[in-house]
């Protein structure tokens, strides 16, 4: 095997696998995605704001959640905020409205709150996530286990250990 094939190969894998996780979302979707997941943010965004400018049938609200993550791992956390309020409202006006596709959304601007030490409403947004994940999730879905260590890592920041332990274990 030569290194283009392993590439492709690994590549295929990917995004194989990404599509599971996201339930069938779209190749180029998944292709924005894994720029981001490499490290290549601004390259992410780029593709992103040109998908957004130029949808072709894409999900609208996949594609801003994904601005939203290119842009939060940046660290622009106010525009991360303001793309993933985007998403989250655009898939609230589904019909019907897309519950279970917002919980990542809800999970990330949590995640944005906790990062500015708004612990509060960053609890809010993990809790309401996690009640969404425990109804649409299997037991035991790792989506479940990382909301409630969400939870759990803003409470010891809060420094409220023993109530963040609660949801560590």
């Amino acid at each position: 095997m030569n290194v283009s094939n392993e590439g492709q190969i690994i590549t295929k894998d990917y995004i194989e696998l990404t599509q599971k996780e996201t339930e069938e979302k779209s190749v180029s979707i998944v292709f924005g995605r894994l720029m981001c997941n490499l490290g290549y943010y601004d390259k992410s965004l780029k593709y992103f704001q040109q998908l957004l400018n130029d949808p072709n049938d894409e999900d609208l609200a996949w594609i801003e959640y994904s601005i939203g993550r290119a842009l939060h791992f940046k660290g622009e956390l106010k525009e991360a905020r303001e793309y993933y309020n985007r998403a989250y409202d655009r898939m609230m006006m589904n019909n019907p409205a897309r519950i279970k596709d917002s919980a990542p959304v809800l999970n990330n601007i949590g995640l944005v709150l906790h990062k500015q030490r708004q612990y509060n409403e960053a609890l809010n947004y993990h809790q309401r996530e996690l009640k969404m994940k425990e109804k649409y999730y299997p037991c035991g879905h790792v989506g479940i286990a990382t909301s409630l260590n969400n939870i759990g890592l803003i409470l010891y920041d809060q420094g409220k250990y023993d109530e963040a332990l609660g949801y560590r274990q």
